[in-house]
């Protein structure tokens, strides 16, 4: 057995005195990390906010993390610098106990009869918004994805109708975001941080004004929302979630249903719009398995070669982001290192989902990589962790799914389109968030 290394042989470098690689990563979100693991290795130090970080690339490593050392670190600590003047604290920053606690009375709305009773709303929504696409100038991609994937979220998780104008719900949302990056956190009007405490204020307000009037409302036990679900939602002991738990969770899904969602929709549009073989695999896969049906929940898990590419989408795009955070609460022994305990740990999931040793040929866009009998990803429990691992695993994972199989099958089925600028100039993708305010796409009605 290899002894552990001391903490000052981990390669790699803190940088610059207090900011150290701090600024760099902010700039490109993380997505050039990958310089670093080239040069150090699959476990390298760097600082960030004046902490020293360890990042930790492979499969192994995520299992380590997620799995096997779950008790040594806390997602609270990782991610609550960056994360907790926005969301407060969801279930994403709780741990032990109280976090297994929180996701026993968030489950009901995410499994089984709930999930399935959110199929006819998220159809609507999509038939609704997808035919205002077609305009005489091209549309901006990301932003009428954005605006999709809020609409359904407000609906499904708050049980309300945004009127006709989003703009309002949405300014919120992209100030309170803004304020992601704010290093001068200061909450006065003139500052990134001010008007972005001041956006969560106002979203609080919109939250618990909404909360309030459910409960009045009662009938809670019928629910067909989130929001319902979440407030009839009580444990074998009595434990409720707090209208201050919920407007959390609340703040915290919006952002998935309204950024994330759309990131993975948005690239899995600019791939299909430069591989004409697969959108006729995906359309003779949607012919096959509906038999000139309307396309209902039943059909979805059958559509395994949608699987399969909104997988590659994951694996590549990395919609969540490239990186996911914890803290090291007791020292941590790994491939000869010792981590110390109070640490933060990087797990770099972006550059884990771009290993050989994981999946041929990493930089080629290839969803049959996901099919048998290939199944690249089933070689290790966390070789795509595009959803997180282990305990923190994505609850609203199964709700993402069907709303892009939803908005994909219905594209598909009528839509034909082309986006802008030409792929060849934007792949392979380094940053894809530098890329997606660039986006347009031209959309016109099939002919058949």
């Amino acid at each position: 057995m290899i002894n552990p290394q001391p903490t000052n042989r981990i390669p790699g470098s803190f940088g610059l005195p207090i900011v150290g690689q701090t600024l760099e990563l902010i700039a490109n979100q993380g997505w050039q990390l990958d310089k670093y693991y080239h040069k150090y290795g699959a476990v390298f130090k760097l600082r960030l906010l004046g902490k020293p970080y360890v990042v930790l690339v492979g499969a192994d490593a995520s299992r380590l993390i997620f799995q096997d050392q779950i008790d040594r670190v806390s997602s609270y600590l990782g991610w609550q610098p960056f994360l907790e003047h926005l969301w407060g604290q969801p279930m994403m920053l709780q741990d032990g106990e109280a976090h297994r606690k929180t996701r026993r009375l968030m489950a009901p709305a995410f499994h089984g009869r709930a999930i399935a009773s959110y199929f006819d709303t998220i159809q609507s929504i999509v038939q609704n918004e997808l035919p205002t696409w077609i305009q005489p100038d091209p549309i901006a991609l990301k932003s009428q994805l954005n605006q999709i994937a809020l609409r359904i979220g407000v609906r499904l998780l708050l049980g309300v109708e945004l009127a006709s104008d989003v703009t309002q719900f949405e300014q919120w949302f992209n100030t309170l975001v803004e304020g992601a990056a704010a290093l001068l956190r200061i909450d006065i009007p003139v500052t990134v941080y001010g008007r972005s405490q001041r956006a969560r204020r106002q979203l609080n307000a919109f939250l618990t004004e909404t909360i309030d009037r459910r409960q009045q409302q009662g009938n809670l036990a019928e629910a067909q929302d989130v929001l319902g679900l979440f407030l009839a939602s009580v444990d074998e002991v009595g434990n409720a979630l707090s209208t201050e738990q919920i407007v959390n969770e609340l703040l915290h899904l919006l952002n998935a249903a309204h950024f994330t969602t759309a990131t993975a929709l948005t690239w899995a549009v600019v791939e299909l719009a430069a591989r004409p073989e697969w959108q006729e695999i995906l359309r003779s896969e949607l012919a096959g398995v509906r038999h000139d049906r309307p396309l209902e929940l039943e059909h979805l898990k059958h559509l395994h070669q949608m699987s399969a590419f909104l997988k590659e989408i994951e694996r590549v795009y990395n919609p969540s982001g490239v990186v996911l955070f914890r803290q090291a609460i007791e020292s941590i022994d790994y491939a000869g290192y010792r981590i110390p305990a109070g640490w933060g740990v990087i797990v770099a999931q972006g550059l884990t989902h771009r290993l050989p040793s994981l999946y041929m040929h990493p930089e080629t866009f290839d969803p049959t990589r996901f099919l048998a009998p290939r199944e690249e990803d089933k070689q290790h429990p966390f070789a795509l962790i595009g959803f997180g691992g282990g305990a923190h695993r994505c609850i609203g994972m199964e709700f993402a799914k069907m709303e892009m199989k939803i908005f994909l099958a219905t594209l598909l089925s009528k839509y034909d389109w082309t986006v802008q600028p030409n792929y060849g100039r934007i792949a392979s993708v380094q940053v894809p968030p530098n890329i997606e305010r660039q986006l347009r796409a031209i959309v016109t009605e099939r002919e058949f």
